[in-house]
């Protein structure tokens, strides 16, 4: 059996699992001992990075070298840092982030007589579109990996589940973690997983809990500052930490001592669970409201949820549980210790099922992506964009749609691609995002109304190809987003890594 990983490349923590000797999958601990990995970076002086938590110690002392909940950033093409001169970029630490657990576990399996493993699938947010999938795969390569594929996060964790009590239920998958979240409605019918609808936000998680409890504690002390504030100051990854820690004493007991240390003073701020739970009721209800939405682009009209599966650190906060009950009348599952697992699980058994290995009883059918895709059309009232591949799609697509010259003895027509999150055919040009533009010419006159073909394909790692043909010539559009690497960047980054332990 060839083995391979499954890594949860995760906001605040990533994961990685393998197949066991059992045919089982097991999360691989790291060389702390610790099933999941801080994705945390500290660069140190002298071009030496640390990673995990080690670094996540560092957040107390030298916050300005630290580099956290990257994964947020990574389709933010005005993301500026730099750190002794070195310009840091959102794939470049996700790379770090990649090779340590990718090390650590390979290092643990070196203890057992096994030989080092390169290829993985790596997983991502469900509301992950192609830029953010693309930046992924690129991180992966300058990790040295070889990546099979990408995995949306819920239809990881419901992989991992298998068909343990889902078969013939239509469930919904809520994955809360520290920096995203995601939600999937589908359906198991006969072992095979199929999407009806996602949703979600990758600038809302856990952290952000964390934010509005800390915020609530400078309040209460006096202080006229927020977290955003002082984000940049030297106690500020502190004060983050210890929020962290009251939240999570908060998912324990009814009540909780949060330490704040600011300006070399200490100060103790007694918080209920009861007070905490209604300053993060609107960050909570913005879930509901992702849910409803999926609800509605539902490819089966008001589908029954027969049962919730939460997934994700965040979704032991009980709010989460007793909010969903309100909700919905339907079993919540919360699996001890499996909500910040589960991904990385679900995504070694995908990994092992494309290189031949069937381990799991589960065949993915149709699954999602969370972006469309038009071109730049003219009307009487002014431009539009008309999609040629929409969000509720399936995720690996293949399709045509033809459109005509506007104007007479047109020698070549301009081809404007717009990215976008409507469900709609057509839409507001002003509510897109150009991704990229190219003239197709033909080089004589043609007559108005000309037919132009254009031709999309999307693969199950969310890449998306698009073509125009008319008059037998042909543009092709290879999208390159702000921020990529070329081969020969990557090739250079990776060779500089490979000698680095980190």
């Amino acid at each position: 059996m060839e083995a391979v990983f499954g890594i949860d490349l995760g906001t605040t923590n990533s994961c990685i699992a393998t197949i066991g000797a059992d045919g089982l999958p097991e999360v691989i601990k790291n060389l702390d001992d610790e099933y999941t990995t801080p994705s945390v970076v500290f660069y140190d002086e002298g071009d030496e990075y640390y990673v995990g938590k080690e670094a996540k110690s560092g957040m107390t002392v030298e916050v300005e070298r630290i580099v956290a909940f990257i994964k947020r950033e990574m389709s933010n093409t005005n993301y500026h840092r730099e750190i002794d001169g070195k310009r840091i970029t959102p794939v470049e630490v996700s790379a770090l982030i990649l090779k340590k657990v990718v090390d650590d576990a390979n290092e643990q399996r070196s203890y057992e007589g096994l030989p080092p493993v390169k290829k993985a699938v790596i997983t991502v947010p469900a509301y992950f579109g192609n830029m953010e999938c693309e930046l992924t795969k690129q991180a992966g390569k300058i990790a040295g990996l070889e990546v099979l594929d990408l995995l949306n996060e819920p239809t990881a964790a419901a992989l991992s589940y298998g068909t343990k009590g889902l078969e013939g239920k239509t469930f919904m998958i809520y994955d809360l973690g520290g920096g995203t979240f995601d939600v999937s409605i589908m359906k198991m019918k006969n072992g095979i997983l199929d999407t009806l609808a996602t949703n979600g936000d990758h600038h809302l998680g856990g952290v952000d809990w964390d934010i509005a409890l800390l915020d609530y504690v400078l309040m209460k002390n006096g202080f006229d500052v927020t977290y955003e504030d002082i984000k940049n100051e030297r106690d500020a990854g502190k004060m983050l930490l210890a929020a962290e820690s009251c939240k999570k004493n908060l998912s324990k007991s009814d009540k909780a001592s949060f330490k704040l240390v600011y300006k070399r003073k200490q100060y103790v701020t007694e918080v209920s669970r009861a007070v905490f739970e209604e300053l993060t009721a609107d960050l909570l209800e913005k879930t509901i409201d992702i849910i409803n939405h999926a609800i509605r682009l539902s490819r089966e009209a008001n589908p029954k949820i027969d049962e919730v599966i939460l997934v994700g650190g965040s979704s032991y906060m009980p709010m989460v549980k007793e909010r969903l009950q309100k909700e919905f009348s339907c079993p919540i599952r919360l699996d001890n210790l499996e909500p910040d697992r589960a991904v990385a699980k679900g995504a070694a058994l995908h990994a092992a099922s494309l290189v031949g290995e069937k381990r799991t009883k589960v065949q993915i059918g149709t699954d999602l992506a969370s972006r469309s895709y038009g071109v730049k059309c003219f009307s009487r009232d002014g431009f539009y964009v008309a999609n040629v591949i929409k969000r509720t799609d399936d995720l690996v697509y293949e399709g045509s749609h033809k459109f005509y010259t506007s104007n007479p003895d047109q020698k070549a027509a301009t081809i404007a691609i717009y990215e976008n999150i409507s469900e709609q055919d057509t839409l507001d040009i002003n509510k897109c995002t150009l991704i990229e533009e190219k003239d197709l010419r033909w080089g004589f006159p043609v007559p108005e109304s000309t037919q132009v073909d254009v031709y999309v394909s999307r693969s199950s790692d969310s890449t998306v190809r698009i073509w125009g043909e008319c008059q037998g010539k042909r543009v092709d559009f290879v999208i390159q987003y702000k921020g990529m690497y070329s081969d020969e960047e990557i090739e250079k980054l990776k060779t500089e890594l490979e000698s680095k332990r980190v």
